[in-house]
């Protein structure tokens, strides 16, 4: 009886250490305080034009040029330019608004929060719910889940340095920070859509502080 029962015991304990009950998972961490301050830490606080040449690769073809991005706080302009200065691509996002010119075909530019994020910009994607904000050190890393998808974001001191979205049909895209160069902009941004097999990587070449922008630059065409 002895020997049985210390045999029972140790299977008892051992179905204990191995999670053998059932029940729901432990709830995520959240910290209040990681959302507000990578808001703060990564936001635009004067007007930037900034020039760069941009890379763009895909599973049959290579493209390359040089490029601008007018940047407010809630508002950017991205341009692309071939290697005779012929138009590419023209973009402007208005907070999660991305605009294009009439009649053009959707380019190969990551969705608004991402779009946000190739600027070195933090920005929560809306109406998706913050699951888990963590501190690790001078790292905090953000995830939120919506009904399409998870994005994750990492920030390291005051820089963003890695955001990633995972879609339940569009699958997985991502966007690589360096470190900041002139102006706190980030000295290369890399895009990756996976499963299209497409990267497009800008390096910027020139960041100078502006007054403003004139009225006429966030239009496209008709818009």
């Amino acid at each position: 009886m002895k020997r049985r029962f210390s045999r029972s015991a140790l299977l008892m304990a051992g179905l204990l250490a191995c999670g053998g009950h059932t029940g729901d998972p432990a709830p995520r961490t959240i910290d209040p305080t990681v959302e507000a301050e990578a808001v703060a830490a990564t936001a635009i606080s004067r007007s930037l034009q900034v020039t760069f040449d941009w890379r763009l690769e895909d599973r049959e073809a290579r493209f390359n040029g040089q490029g601008v991005a007018r940047i407010e706080a809630n508002r950017a302009r991205v341009d692309l330019f071939g290697p005779r200065g012929e138009a590419y691509i023209s973009a402007v996002l208005d907070g999660f608004q991305l605009r294009l010119p009439p009649g053009a075909e959707d380019p190969a530019l990551p969705p608004p929060p991402l779009f946000w994020s190739v600027l070195g910009v933090f920005r929560a994607p809306p109406g998706a719910q913050l699951v888990a904000a963590t501190r690790d050190g001078t790292r905090s890393d953000l995830e939120y889940t919506d009904n399409e998808g998870t994005w994750r974001f990492r920030i390291e001191g005051e820089t963003l340095r890695r955001a990633e979205w995972t879609g339940r049909q569009d699958g997985r895209r991502t966007v690589e920070l360096s470190n900041p160069g002139a102006g706190g902009v980030p000295a290369e941004a890399t895009y990756r859509d996976w499963p299209a097999f497409l990267q497009l990587r800008l390096s910027p070449t020139d960041v100078r502080e502006v007054n403003g922008f004139p009225t006429e630059i966030w239009t496209l065409g008709r818009d």
